[in-house]
Order: structure tokens, then C-alpha cells, then sequence
């Protein structure tokens, strides 16, 4: 068989292929549209992975494992259920659109009747496909609330600093001079205004108005000029000996100093008043130091934050799903001086974890979608008698078949498309349209208008039946039909997808085109 004829037969059975394939496509994208298997697959998806992507760990008792995998479904649902997630969930409304969603959904209770399989939506209809990292992990974050303890926890970590390390020294500082003058109104004033001043920032710390740097920042001035006003008050005539004045200022600068004199000195301040990551994913687990600071803040402060308290504690966070907050803390806190907000980079972690997920839910869905694409392109080859077999042999033998098909290939607009990863998988036929320009559009035009005296060598015709029954005659293979072999291989052909094939049909046209030999 010389070398033009088999460009033909391959091209007429890639051009078949083709053709077949934009039919499993749609096929299979309306199935997936009826019983939404993109979403229900990343719901479930989600649920893995927060549960360690270890449902059934050896690490492990069975119970824990069913208890882990149970908190993860109870969480899922309820990032599903906030606002950023669920308004991703986008449904058709009113009129025919309205009525077209009431029958899909009913035709997804059947599925999953028959199935024995549970909605994994709960008592929504529906769900998202596809949920951007972002809104994952703001969910998430937000969930746990760990914004609303970091601010708590600087709070009363702040509080206890300024009335402890503040205060305190500052206030000592002075009664100890007003106990060598026998004056007890000394810098009164100055005090009052001091301690108001102080009260005053840390409300706007607390109204989150304020950030911990800038509070600590603003203390530092407010010594400052507690400091000038001690430097203009009149000591000495008061009875202070220079020494004492000396000593007294000196104190009141070693405070200030002490906060601000060095830039090293004000990041360990700050360190040690802001809650590290560690420390706030330690709050999820009820034992940890970090979570009984906040019982001790609760049992002082009361309502408001024992509120927030009860809800954490009565959040249930699957126990692997701790471990791995802690794994992305840790990591998170080596890139934290590179960043202002030390939950920015706890965020930014968390979406890094979540589309690392995601890229192997995607490849366990390829998987599926493959093991459907099979089973379609098996209806479909059973249909319409797509015996391989059978059209190469008319391929190789009917010439006037060949040049039929090789001239409706010639006529398509293949331009617009430089290579088989510019398609997507999982694109529907109006997507795939839509990014060809036509193109695998003309293939329909084509068929219909060129093949309408030679037609595919596919169907169920008697002609066809019984070439098919002549060609068992000399089939080796016993008790397994070769038409069944043949519906076979055109099953595997179609779930390689239309966008495969099209962009081979492309190179192979190319390659005949040109007159050389292949490789």
C-alpha cells in the first residue's frame, strides 16, 4: 500500500473521528450539566482535602477516621453556606429558564434515586463548579475567625503592656518624687492627661483604627511629651536637688527608649504583643495555651467575647485539618517579615494548599470524565455501528469513499488553532465553537453537503450488516464478534476527545499537504 493512500485511509479515519467526537462531547457535557457532576465532584474534593486528603488513614482508628471525615462535611457545608461561596452558585431565573432548571433538577433526583447516591449539596439543589483559591481560603479564615481573635489577643496583650510596663513605671516614677517633695499634686495634671491620652489609643487599637506599630508609635510620643512637660516644670524650685531632677528624667527616657530607642527594640515589642500564626491556629485546639489566654479574657471581659468563644468552640474542625494550619503557619511565619499582615501570608499559604488540591481533584475528574468519555463512545459506536474495522476496510477499498472524505477535509477552515493545548478539556461545543471560528462547525456543513453520495462508512444498513457479517468469516479471534472489537477501539478513539483528533487531523493534513514522509 503506497504511502498517499495511507494518509488518506488515516485521514478519513481521523476526519470519522472527529466527527463522532464533537457528539461524545456534547453528549457528555449535558450529562454533566444534568447531574452536575464538575460541582458535586469539588464539593467532594473539598471535603478530602479538608480532611487531610486521609478519609481513611492507617495513622487512625476507623473511628477517628469517620469522625474526621464527618467534621469535614460538616465544615464544607458551612463555607458553602457563606456568602462568598454561595453566591458563585449562579442558576437560571424566571420564565423558560426557570421551568428548564425546575425539570433538571428533578431529572438529578432521579439520578441520584437510582443511584443510591445522596446529594452531596444538602438541601440546595445545586452548587459552584469552581471556586477561585482566594475565596476559599477568605472563607476559611473567616470561618475560624482567626482575624476577630488576633484582634482580641492583641488587645488584652496591649492593655496588660500599657498598664504593666507603662504605666506602672511611669507612675512610680513620679509618686517616688512626690514622696521626696511631700507633694502630692505634683504633675497631676500631666498624669491625667497622660493616662487619657493613653486610654485613647488603645480604643482606636481596639476599633481596629489603630495598627500595633502605630500604637506602640503613638505611646512613645505620648512619653515624649509627658517628658517635655516634666523638663518645664519647675523642679528644682519645688525643693528638687539636680540629682533628683536628673534621676527623674532619666527614668522617664529610659521608658521611652525602651520602646523606641532602637528599631530592634520595637519589632520584639512588637513580637511579643502580636499573636504569631502558630498561636492562632493553636486556638483550634482547646488545650493549648493560646485557647486558655482566651478563657482567661473571656471570664474577665465577659459577653462579647465569650460569644465568640462559644462559637469557636462550637465549630468543628476535622483534627487534620489542624495539623495542616499548622504545617501552612509554620511556613507562612518564615515569609512574614516580607509582608505587613501576618494572616495576608497565612491566606496566601492556604490558596498555595488549596490549588495544589484542586490540581489532583482535577486529575482524578480527568480520570472519571475518561472512564464516561469510554462508556459514551460505547453507546455510540453500538448505535450507529462504528465498527473500526469495518471502516478501514471501506477505506482501503473504496476509493471514491477516500476522495469524498479527503475533499470535506480540504474545505474546513483549520486556522485559527495553533496546538491541542490551546482547547480545553472542558470546554462545551459552544465554547469549542467559539474558539475556532467556525471551525469544527464547518465539519457538520461539510458532511452534509460532500458526503451526501458517499456516505460515512458507519451505520446500520444491510449493505453494511452484511459486509460486517462477511468479514467474521476470517476473524481469528472465537466467540468475541470482531464488531465488538471494533466498537471497541472507536470507543477509545471518542474518549480521546474532539480537540485530540483535531489537532492530529490538523498535522496530518499538513504532513500530506507538503509530500513528505512522516516521521
Amino acid at each position: 500500500m503506497s504511502l498517499p493512500i495511507v494518509l488518506e485511509i488515516a485521514v478519513g479515519l481521523l476526519f470519522i473521528y472527529l466527527t463522532l467526537s464533537l457528539v461524545a462531547s456534547e453528549i457528555q457535557e449535558i450529562l454533566s450539566a444534568l447531574f452536575q457532576w464538575r460541582a458535586d465532584h469539588l464539593k467532594r474534593s473539598i471535603e478530602q482535602l479538608l480532611a487531610g486528603d486521609a478519609i481513611a488513614s492507617p495513622k487512625g482508628t476507623q473511628q477517628s477516621n469517620q469522625q474526621n471525615k464527618k467534621a469535614a462535611k460538616e465544615l464544607t457545608d458551612k463555607l458553602y453556606a457563606s456568602p462568598l461561596i454561595e453566591n458563585l452558585n449562579y442558576e437560571a431565573q424566571g420564565g423558560i429558564s426557570g421551568l428548564l432548571r425546575t425539570a433538571l433538577h428533578i431529572i438529578g433526583k432521579a439520578y441520584r434515586l437510582v443511584t443510591f447516591s445522596s446529594n452531596v449539596f444538602g438541601q440546595k439543589t445545586s452548587g459552584p463548579s469552581y471556586i477561585p483559591a482566594e475565596t476559599f481560603a477568605t472563607s476559611l479564615i473567616e470561618r475560624l475567625q482567626l482575624k476577630d481573635f488576633q484582634q482580641l489577643l492583641i488587645r488584652s496583650r496591649f492593655d496588660d503592656f500599657l498598664a504593666n510596663e507603662v504605666r506602672l513605671p511611669l507612675h512610680n516614677t513620679v509618686n517616688e518624687l512626690r514622696a521626696r517633695l511631700e507633694n502630692e499634686e505634683l504633675m497631676a495634671a500631666e498624669m491625667i492627661y497622660f493616662d487619657q491620652s493613653t486610654d485613647q489609643i488603645a480604643a482606636e487599637l481596639g476599633a481596629r483604627r489603630l495598627s500595633l506599630s502605630s500604637a506602640i508609635a503613638q505611646i512613645t510620643e505620648q512619653l515624649q511629651a509627658f517628658e517635655n512637660m516634666a523638663i518645664d516644670t519647675p523642679l528644682i524650685e519645688m525643693g528638687a536637688s539636680p540629682a533628683m531632677v536628673q534621676s527623674f528624667l532619666g527614668r522617664i527616657r529610659y521608658l521611652r527608649t525602651g520602646l523606641s530607642g532602637h528599631s530592634t527594640q520595637n519589632t520584639a515589642v512588637i513580637a511579643r504583643l502580636k499573636p504569631s500564626l502558630a498561636d492562632l491556629t493553636n486556638l483550634l485546639d482547646p488545650n493549648s495555651e493560646t485557647y486558655n489566654e482566651l478563657v482567661s479574657l473571656a471570664q474577665k471581659e465577659g459577653d462579647a467575647v465569650q460569644a465568640l468563644l462559644t462559637k469557636l468552640h462550637q465549630e468543628v474542625i476535622p483534627p487534620r485539618l489542624r495539623e495542616s494550619l499548622s504545617t501552612l503557619a509554620s511556613r507562612a511565619e518564615t515569609n512574614v517579615d516580607k509582608v505587613e499582615s501576618e494572616l495576608h501570608q497565612l491566606q496566601t499559604e492556604v490558596e498555595g494548599w488549596f490549588n495544589n488540591g484542586m490540581e489532583r481533584a482535577s486529575g482524578v475528574y480527568r480520570r472519571n470524565v475518561k472512564g464516561v468519555g469510554i462508556l459514551i463512545g460505547l453507546a455510540i459506536a453500538f448505535t450507529i455501528n462504528a465498527d473500526t474495522f469495518y471502516m478501514f476496510q471501506r477505506l482501503s477499498t473504496d476509493p471514491a469513499i477516500r476522495s469524498s472524505i479527503l475533499q470535506t477535509a480540504d474545505q474546513l477552515n483549520i486556522q485559527t488553532i495553533g496546538s491541542a493545548a490551546e482547547l480545553s478539556e472542558e470546554l462545551s461545543l459552544d465554547q469549542l465553537s467559539k474558539r475556532l471560528e467556525g471551525d469544527l462547525r464547518s465539519v457538520g456543513t461539510a458532511v452534509e453537503e460532500t458526503l451526501a453520495d458517499y456516505p460515512l462508512p458507519i451505520g446500520r444498513s444491510q449493505a453494511t450488516i452484511t459486509a460486517q457479517q462477511a468479514a467474521e468469516a476470517t476473524w481469528p479471534v472465537p466467540f468475541i464478534p470482531q464488531r465488538f472489537i471494533g466498537w471497541s477501539i472507536t470507543a477509545l478513539a471518542l474518549s480521546m476527545g474532539a480537540s485530540f483528533w483535531f489537532d492530529l487531523l490538523r498535522k496530518v493534513m499538513a504532513v500530506r499537504s507538503s509530500g513528505s514522509k512522516p516521521d
